[in-house]
């Protein structure tokens, strides 16, 4: 067996701040109301709040949310008392929460309509501006009244946060449902230091030229509040410059230094490969559920075991993946009964059609397969409709292929994991257009994620790659994540701001942002 590193070095701490506010939609706690009205707390949901949990336990940190639950309404209320802070309750979060309500009409045109219904595909590239042809004042309506007045609301919150003590904090934004926020704080506190990290691609500037331009125009100027701009690529980085320079009237672009200057502020475009925490990986699967979880699975593997493990969502390109299994099982007959694909697949943002649609295109092809090549001791697919991460990562110890293969991703996490928790050599089957496959391109077997055909040659490949050459490709697999770890991604973030904190403390016409903590490496 390969050497693992068993040992993880914490990232620095932030210089010359005492405090770290971090502000998202979705909160690192969901509340939940019982059917006996009580408020259960239960850990958030999703990659970024996996990725930040750990931040709570390095210094004074306060989370920043939208209210996205009736429960996350209640507990918001009932933290009034306490100048709308509660204490997290989930056992390892060292951290205070303050959730934000608005009107529920408003909220589903901000979350709905506006980031998902046309940022998130169109940030994907899938936004498409013929099906796509809802009413220009039905599109202002949600960007003013949903959108720009949950970012509004946020900046708020974050300002009353800033103004509740005298020692200077660190912002740190998330992703694309924020991208007003930093402007709207930087009109009160100019010199307040600001990070947005954008978890989702960022596409070449025609696409943003599908928008109305105001909107465009809006979403970069905003986004020019922040000190620095993290991305998950350099491309990502390169396409934000390239933008900044055609939607904001004066602005200057250096790609070299990779900065915009717009309005006498400096911003840094970055880019910050977001990554997993390899220890807790390895601990949630060696843990007594996962142990239990891999009992389960064990009777359903069979001598070639593909996996996925996704969200049901249109740009993971679910359907295609079936189609390809289903091609390679029509083309190599040998395979039947020998193969068994498992899909763990989490239900998202059902109250969209397009995502109700995808469920059932989903469900269908699995009917299809199994009916088609199924026998009575032999099921093709085992899919598992839930929200079940321990089980999904136990399940991932397990797999021959795993099968990654979005029309494109910000990252993908999955691929990550896997490479991390598998115990069988296990060989990855990578979209070329994840961001993932920049550091996972020599220990996986490339795919185009619009080409059943080659998908389905790809998955064949990994299943019948010798034993030297998948030990091979899982080897480098490993070693990259290991190699780019949450710590390492945190790291390079903080760092950066520490350079900015460092200039600011040092900087005459500023003493007074200045505080007195040292940083060091824990």
């Amino acid at each position: 067996m390969p050497t693992r590193m068993t040992t993880e070095v914490h990232p620095p701490q932030l210089m010359h701040a005492c405090r770290l506010i971090i502000a998202s939609n979705r909160g690192p706690v969901e509340f939940q109301l019982t059917q006996d009205n009580t408020l259960k707390a239960r850990r958030g949901a999703g990659g970024m709040v996996t990725a930040l949990i750990e931040a709570g336990n390095r210094m004074e940190v306060t989370w920043v949310a939208m209210a996205m639950t009736e429960g996350d309404r209640i507990a918001a209320k009932q933290a009034q008392s306490n100048g709308g802070l509660l204490q997290s309750p989930i056992r390892g979060q060292n951290m205070q929460l303050r959730y934000v309500p608005i009107s529920k009409t408003a909220y589903r045109k901000y979350y709905e309509k506006i980031s998902n219904e046309v940022l998130w595909f169109l940030q994907h590239y899938m936004y498409d501006p013929i099906q796509n042809q809802n009413s220009i004042r039905q599109l202002q309506d949600a960007w003013n009244n949903g959108y720009r007045l949950a970012n509004q609301t946020l900046a708020d919150a974050i300002n009353a946060e800033i103004e509740s003590s005298d020692t200077m904090p660190v912002v740190m934004l998330h992703d694309y449902h924020l991208y007003l926020v930093s402007s709207m704080i930087r009109q009160r506190h100019p010199s307040i230091i600001t990070q947005q990290f954008i978890h989702i691609p960022w596409p070449d500037i025609r696409c943003w030229h599908f928008l109305p331009s105001h909107i465009a125009q809006d979403i970069y100027s905003g986004l020019v509040g922040n000190d620095i701009i993290g991305f998950q690529t350099e491309r990502d980085a390169r396409n934000f410059l390239d933008g900044a320079r055609a939607l904001l009237d004066g602005a200057v672009v250096d790609f070299e230094e990779g900065a915009v200057w717009w309005q006498g502020h400096r911003t840094q475009a970055r880019s910050y490969p977001i990554s997993i925490s390899v220890s807790e990986e390895r601990k949630v699967v060696r843990s007594v559920a996962a142990k239990r979880a891999g009992e389960k699975i064990l009777p359903m593997l069979r001598e070639h075991t593909i996996m996925r493990v996704d969200r049901l969502d249109p740009t993971k390109n679910i359907l295609r993946g079936f189609q390809a299994y289903k091609y390679m099982l029509e083309e190599h007959p040998e395979l039947h009964g020998k193969t068994s694909f498992l899909a763990f697949l989490v239900p998202s943002r059902q109250a969209l059609p397009i995502y109700r649609r995808t469920t059932s295109e989903v469900e269908s092809i699995i009917e299809e397969i199994n009916s088609q090549f199924g026998t009575e001791d032999w099921t093709p697919i085992h899919a598992f409709f839930d929200n079940d991460r321990t089980r999904a990562l136990a399940a991932m110890q397990y797999y021959d292929v795993l099968l990654v293969n979005p029309i494109i991703d910000g990252m993908n996490l999955v691929a990550k994991e896997g490479a991390i928790v598998n115990q069988r050599n296990g060989v990855l089957v990578l979209s070329r257009t994840a961001g993932a496959y920049q550091q996972l391109a020599k220990g996986s077997i490339p795919t185009s994620p619009i080409d059943v055909i080659e998908t389905a040659q790809a998955l064949y490949k990994a299943i019948t790659l010798s034993p030297e050459e998948r030990r091979t490709k899982a080897v480098l697999a490993r070693q990259a994540v290991e190699r780019s770890d949450l710590n390492m991604w945190l790291t390079r973030q903080i760092r950066d701001i520490n350079e900015l904190l460092d200039i600011a403390v040092n900087t005459p016409a500023q003493p007074k942002e200045a505080g007195n903590v040292v940083a060091h490496v824990s």
